[in-house]
C-alpha cells in the first residue's frame, strides 16, 4: 500500500479531517488521484460511510484543485456523483489534463451503454445551476472536440439511445450550441468519426451513429455520408 494511502488511513482513523486537507497540498499529482479514488473506492465497499467519505472528498476539493492526474480515471457516473459536491469548487469541471480532456470528455467518450451519462448531467445544469458545468460542455480537448462531439466521434457503442438518455443527449447539444455560438470545429469532428469508422471498415457505423452525427453538426445525414465514402 502506498504511503500516501496509509497516511490517509490513519488520519482518517483519527478524524484529523483538517490535516488531510493540509498534507494533500504536499503530494505530488499522482497520490492526490490516488487518495481521492481511495476516498471514492471505499465510499463503494462501505456504504455506511459513503456521505463521510463523501465529505471528506469535498472538502479536499473546496481548497485544492482537482489533480489533472484523476481526469483520466473518471470514466462511469458513479464516480462523477461522488464528486459533484468537489467539482463545483476551483473550477473542478473546467480543469484540463495534457490531452485538454475535463471530466465531461472522459466520461462521455468512454461511457458504457449501461451507464449512460447524459440525463444525470443535464438534471445537475437543471437544478444545480453550475455555470462552471455549462463551460466544461463547451470546452475543446486538443484535438478539438467538446465533450458531446467525444462521445459521438470516438465512444464506440452504435445502438440506440433510450429516449430519456436521447433527449438529454440533445439537449446538452443545444446547451453547447448557444454556449459556442453555434462554432463547431466540424474538420476536427469529421476526422474522428472517419479515424471511428475505419477502426472496423468492414462494419459502417451504424444509421444511428450518422444520425447523431448530422443533428450535432447540424446537417443532413447524406452529407455525413458522403463525406465517409469519399474519404474511405
Amino acid at each position: 500500500m502506498d504511503t500516501c494511502i496509509s497516511q490517509l488511513n490513519q488520519q482518517m482513523q483519527q478524524h484529523q479531517l483538517q490535516a488531510i486537507v493540509d498534507s494533500f497540498a504536499s503530494l505530488s499529482a499522482i497520490q492526490q488521484a490516488m487518495q481521492l479514488q481511495h476516498l471514492y473506492s471505499s465510499a463503494q465497499r462501505m456504504s455506511v460511510k459513503y456521505t463521510y467519505l463523501q465529505n471528506i472528498a469535498t472538502r479536499i476539493l473546496t481548497q485544492h484543485s482537482l489533480p489533472t492526474a484523476i481526469i483520466s480515471q473518471l470514466n462511469n457516473t458513479d464516480q462523477l456523483s461522488f464528486f459533484t459536491p468537489g467539482l463545483k469548487f476551483n473550477h473542478g469541471f473546467t480543469q484540463q489534463n495534457q490531452q485538454q480532456q475535463n471530466v465531461l470528455h472522459r466520461l462521455f467518450s468512454e461511457c458504457s451503454e449501461a451507464k449512460l451519462p447524459f440525463n444525470y448531467v443535464r438534471s445537475l445544469m437543471l437544478f444545480e445551476s453550475n455555470e462552471n458545468l455549462l463551460q466544461a460542455l463547451a470546452q475543446v480537448n486538443d484535438i478539438g472536440l467538446t465533450p458531446v462531439a467525444s462521445y459521438i466521434a470516438n465512444n464506440p457503442a452504435q445502438h440506440s439511445l433510450p429516449k430519456h438518455e436521447f433527449s438529454a443527449l440533445l439537449a446538452l447539444m443545444e446547451v453547447e450550441f448557444k454556449q459556442n455560438q453555434g462554432n463547431i470545429n466540424t474538420a476536427a469532428f469529421l476526422k474522428a468519426l472517419l479515424t471511428l469508422s475505419q477502426t472496423s471498415p468492414d462494419k459502417p457505423l451504424s444509421d444511428y451513429k450518422i444520425l447523431l452525427s448530422g443533428a450535432y453538426l447540424r446537417c443532413k445525414t447524406e452529407q455525413v455520408e458522403r463525406y465517409l465514402v469519399q474519404h474511405k
